[in-house]
C-alpha cells in the first residue's frame, strides 16, 4: 500500500510537471516563434516590394523566390520546434511509465540534447521533413480552427479546390501526411529510447505498425473518438456559459455583435485547448503501446544517463549547503538555473507582449486579410452625438474595430474633434472653429442638439480621445484640410506628436482629402497607415506610394476598383454604409473596411455566416 501511495504521488507530481512543460512550450511558441514569423513576413513584404498583402496579389507574392525560400526556412524552423517538443514528451513518458519522479529540467535538457544528437546524424533533413506531416496531424485541431476563422487559409483552400483536380490533390496530400505519420508513429521512440538512426527507427516503426495494424488503429481511433465526445460536451457548455454571460452583461442593441465576437474567441481557445490535451493523451497512449508492442524502455540509454547526471549534480550541490540555506538548494543546479532562465525569458516575453498589446492597442487589431474591419463613423454617431467622447464610448461598446473622427485646430492651436468648419450645426454657436479659442469652445453644448440625454456634452480634444481609446479601439483620424499650407502642416505635426506621446502608432491611421498632408505623415512616420479620401474614383488615382488605402463613397466602389487596388496592395474603405443592401454589396465586393453609423448592424451582416445557427439557438433557449 505504501509503495502504491508513493508511486501515485510521484505520478501526480509528474502530471503537474507535464502540464508545466506544455505551458512553457506553447507560451514559447506563441510569443517567440509566432512573432519571428510575423517579422519574417514583414521583411518579405519589403523585399518583394509590396506595401500590403491582399487576396488579389497573394498568388504573385507566394511565387516570389524570396517568399518560397523564407516559407521553406520557416517550415523547417517549425518542424524543429515541434521536434523538440515531441522528443521531450517521449523523454517524459519514459520516466512516467517507469514510475520515476521527473522534473521539468529532466524533460527539457535531455530533449534538447537528444534533438541536437539526432540532427548531427546524416539523415537530419529526412528527420525534419518527417516532422512536418507529423506536426500537421498533431496540430490539426488548432489548424482547422484557424483555417475556418481566418480569411487567408479559407481563400487558399477555395483557390486550390477550384482548380482542376485541386480537391483530389488536397485529399491525397492529407492522406499521405496521415499515412506517413501513422506508420512512422514510433520512429522517434526508436531513435530516442533505442538509440537507432532515424531511417532504422522509421523502418522498425513501419514493421511494428504493420504487425499490429488493426490493434493500433482501434486504439488511436477509440481514444480520439472518446476525446471528441468530451470536447463536444465542453464546447456546448462553454457556449451556453458564454451566451448566458453575454445576455446578462450586454444590452439588446449589441447582443448579436457580442455573440459574434464571443464565438470567434471560443473557437480559437477551444482549438488550442483541444490540441494541447489531444497531444498529451495520444503520446501517453503511444508510449504505453510502445512498451507492449515495440520494445521495452532499455535501461542505461542516453536519456537515462543524462537524467541521472542532472539528478547527481543537483544532489551533490545540495550536500554543500547547511539546513539554513535550503532556499538556495533548488536553484543551484546548473541545469536548474538554465531552466529558470528559460522560464523567466518566456514569462518576460509574454508579459512584455501583453503589456505592449494593451499599451499600443494591438489587441484590438487584426490584419486586413483576416476579415473586414468595421468603422464607427464619427464614433457611433447614430446612437450618440458625433465626434464626442460619448460617441467613442458607444463605438467601444458596439465593438467596432475602428472609430473615425475628424480633427481641426482652434484659434489658439488646440486640436479638437469637429467635422464642420462651422460650430453651428452641432453646438448652435454662430462661429467658425478657427475663430474661437478652446476655452470658449469647451463651454459650448455639443450634445443637446442630438438628444436631451446628452445635454452638457462638450467638444473634446484629440488628446482626450486618445486617452479614452488607447488599448480599446483603433482610430481613423481624418485631418480636415484648410486653404493654408502652413496651417495644414501645423495640424499634421500636432496630431502626429500626440500619437507619439501616447504611443499609439499601431492603433491609429490618418486619412485626408489633401495628398500633401498624407505625404507629410509618411515623412514623419512611415509606419502609420495613410488613406486618401475620394468622393468618386476615376483615372489613375491609385498609383501613389505614400497612400496605403483609399476611402471612397460606397456608391462609387465596384468590382474593378477593388480588384485593381488590391492587386497593388492598397486597401479599400467604403463610406458611409448605412443600409443592409449596401452592406451586403460591400461584403460581396470584399472591401477591407466598412465605415458606418450603425456598426452593430454591419457586424451582424458581415460576420453572421461565421457563426453556426446553434449558437443563436442556445441564446434563444437562455432568453425568456
Amino acid at each position: 500500500m505504501g509503495r502504491m501511495k508513493r508511486h501515485g504521488w510521484k505520478r501526480q507530481k509528474n502530471i503537474r510537471t507535464l502540464f508545466l512543460f506544455e505551458l512553457l512550450c506553447k507560451a514559447a511558441f506563441t510569443m517567440i516563434f509566432y512573432p519571428f514569423c510575423t517579422a519574417a513576413f514583414r521583411l518579405l513584404l519589403r523585399i518583394t516590394g509590396y506595401s500590403y498583402l491582399t487576396l488579389e496579389n497573394l498568388a504573385r507574392f507566394v511565387r516570389q523566390p524570396a517568399t518560397i525560400l523564407v516559407i521553406f526556412l520557416l517550415l523547417l524552423a517549425g518542424a524543429l520546434f515541434y521536434l523538440v517538443e515531441a522528443v521531450s514528451l517521449i523523454v517524459f513518458y519514459q520516466g512516467y511509465i517507469k514510475e520515476k519522479r521527473v522534473t521539468v529540467v529532466q524533460i527539457l535538457f535531455p530533449g534538447l540534447k537528444e534533438v541536437r544528437y539526432l540532427l548531427g546524424q546524416k539523415h537530419w533533413m529526412a528527420l525534419l521533413l518527417f516532422s512536418l506531416p507529423n506536426a500537421l496531424v498533431t496540430l490539426s485541431p488548432m489548424l482547422i480552427v484557424f483555417a475556418i476563422q481566418l480569411k487567408v487559409p479559407a481563400y487558399i483552400a477555395r483557390t486550390v479546390t477550384s482548380k482542376p483536380y485541386g480537391t483530389f490533390f488536397v485529399v491525397v496530400f492529407l492522406l499521405l501526411c496521415l499515412f506517413v505519420s501513422f506508420f512512422g508513429m514510433y520512429s522517434l521512440y526508436y531513435c530516442v529510447l533505442g538509440e537507432y538512426s532515424f531511417l532504422d527507427g522509421f523502418r522498425r516503426s513501419v514493421r511494428v505498425v504493420r504487425q499490429k495494424l488493426f490493434t493500433l488503429i482501434g486504439c488511436c481511433v477509440g481514444i480520439n473518438l472518446l476525446l471528441s465526445a468530451i470536447y463536444a460536451v465542453i464546447y456546448i457548455g462553454v457556449l451556453i456559459l458564454a451566451c448566458y454571460l453575454i445576455y446578462l452583461t450586454k444590452s439588446e442593441e449589441v447582443l448579436m455583435a457580442a455573440l459574434l465576437t464571443a464565438y470567434d474567441e471560443v473557437m480559437i481557445y477551444m482549438g488550442v485547448m483541444i490540441t494541447v490535451v489531444t497531444q498529451i493523451v495520444n503520446y501517453a497512449v503511444l508510449a504505453r503501446l510502445f512498451t507492449k508492442y515495440g520494445m521495452p524502455f532499455l535501461p542505461g540509454n542516453r536519456i537515462e544517463k543524462f537524467q541521472e547526471q542532472i539528478a547527481y549534480e543537483d544532489a551533490a550541490r545540495q550536500l554543500e549547503y547547511t539546513n539554513g540555506e535550503r532556499v538556495l538548494k533548488r536553484m543551484d543546479s546548473h541545469y536548474t538555473r538554465l531552466t529558470a532562465l528559460v522560464v523567466a525569458a518566456v514569462v518576460f516575453v509574454n508579459a512584455y507582449g501583453l503589456i505592449d498589446a494593451f499599451r499600443n492597442g494591438s489587441l484590438t487589431d487584426r490584419e486586413t486579410l483576416f476579415g473586414t474591419y468595421i468603422t464607427a463613423h464619427r464614433g457611433s454617431s447614430a446612437a450618440a452625438p458625433e465626434n464626442t467622447l460619448a460617441a467613442l464610448e458607444r463605438a467601444i461598446d458596439d465593438m467596432a474595430d475602428f472609430a473615425e473622427i475628424d480633427v481641426q485646430e482652434t484659434r489658439d492651436g488646440v486640436v479638437i474633434l469637429m467635422h464642420d468648419a462651422s460650430l453651428r450645426r452641432t453646438t448652435g454657436a454662430r462661429a467658425r472653429v478657427s475663430d474661437l479659442t478652446y476655452a470658449q469652445i469647451v463651454e459650448l453644448d455639443a450634445g443637446v442638439w442630438f438628444s436631451g440625454d446628452y445635454a452638457g456634452v462638450h467638444v473634446p480634444t484629440l488628446e482626450e480621445a486618445l486617452k479614452l481609446c488607447k488599448g480599446k479601439i483603433n482610430l481613423n483620424i481624418e485631418l480636415k484640410a484648410g486653404k493654408s499650407t502652413a496651417l495644414n502642416d501645423d495640424l499634421t505635426e500636432k496630431v502626429l506628436r500626440l500619437i507619439d506621446l501616447y504611443d499609439m502608432e499601431d492603433q491609429c491611421m490618418i486619412s485626408c482629402t489633401d495628398q500633401a498632408m498624407l505625404a507629410k505623415v509618411k515623412d514623419y512616420n512611415s509606419k502609420i497607415k495613410t488613406g486618401y479620401i475620394l468622393s468618386f474614383a476615376y483615372g489613375m488615382f491609385y498609383n501613389v506610394d505614400y497612400i496605403d488605402f483609399f476611402s471612397m463613397k460606397s456608391s462609387f466602389v465596384n468590382e474593378s476598383t477593388v480588384k485593381t487596388l488590391h492587386s497593388l496592395g492598397k486597401e479599400v474603405h467604403a463610406w458611409t454604409v448605412n443600409s443592409r443592401s449596401e452592406t451586403e454589396r460591400m461584403k460581396q465586393l470584399g472591401v477591407d473596411n466598412i465605415i458606418t453609423d450603425h456598426p452593430v448592424m454591419v457586424r451582424e451582416i458581415v460576420y453572421e455566416e461565421n457563426v453556426r445557427m446553434g449558437f443563436f439557438k442556445l441564446l434563444g433557449f437562455i432568453r425568456p
